[in-house]
């Protein structure tokens, strides 16, 4: 593909900063260090109503990248993960035809080639939704395993008895997967939104595993921080 031909890919960072945390500026550092892409690269800083300046200081560290093209933000003043992901999506949805949402409790610890990966989205292979986390499990989960262009890469059945087919997780997807899912719910805890969107039919079908880059325990992105936000209430 030429530069052009590359589609835009937006990295949808989901946050909140209550002056407790201050994981922000880890992920979204040790993203933009990491990730190589032959496309454009933009930034969106989707806030939840934190604390004054923490937007900026985001948005700073964005711009101070050569190979990003753009920074924008919005704010869902407290409204609840799903509002600030809707409102966020209305933005992004507008430009970007490849999203990677990445809350701001994650830290990529290695490089993260992403040509392979967005080519395996936009290949024909079926896949839509490329987990990026850990791949947890309680209940069994199957699937097909398959070559693509990122290597070998199992898509997981939609009908497994495990609810997290999908995961808020680090991810990539594409612009119709997230419409195709519809809209998050707003004004509730960050887990109990995550947990209703997961169990839908549309966010758990096309939905792959890379199975050469990542281990299941998940050693690409983890896990920073103690201050956990899952069962914070909205407003």
């Amino acid at each position: 593909m030429t530069d052009k031909a590359w589609p835009s890919l937006c990295i949808l960072l989901l946050t909140y900063e209550d002056g407790a945390r201050n994981t922000a500026e880890i992920t979204l550092r040790s993203a933009l260090d990491n990730i190589r892409y032959s496309g454009d690269i933009h930034v969106h800083i989707a806030d939840d109503g934190s604390v004054p300046g923490h937007v900026d200081v985001l948005r700073a560290i964005a711009a101070g990248y050569d190979n990003v093209v753009t920074v924008g933000s919005t704010n869902a003043n407290r409204h609840g993960y799903g509002a600030s992901y809707n409102l966020a999506s209305q933005v992004v949805h507008t430009a970007h035809e490849i999203i990677l949402p990445l809350e701001d409790d994650w830290r990529l610890t290695r490089l993260l080639l992403l040509d392979n990966l967005v080519a395996t989205l936009n290949g024909g292979y079926h896949i839509d939704c490329i987990r990026l986390g850990y791949l947890g499990f309680t209940q069994p989960l199957q699937g097909l395993v398959m070559h693509t262009p990122a290597g070998v890469m199992m898509r997981l059945d939609p009908f497994s008895a495990e609810r997290h087919v999908a995961a808020g997780h680090p991810r990539l997807e594409t612009r119709a997967f997230q419409r195709g899912v519809g809209p998050w719910l707003e004004d509730r805890p960050a887990g109990a939104t995550e947990f209703e969107w997961c169990g839908r039919a549309a966010a758990r079908v096309n939905v792959a595993w890379p199975m050469d880059i990542i281990q299941p325990i998940g050693d690409l992105f983890v896990h920073i921080g103690s201050h956990e936000l899952g069962e914070l209430q909205p407003g």
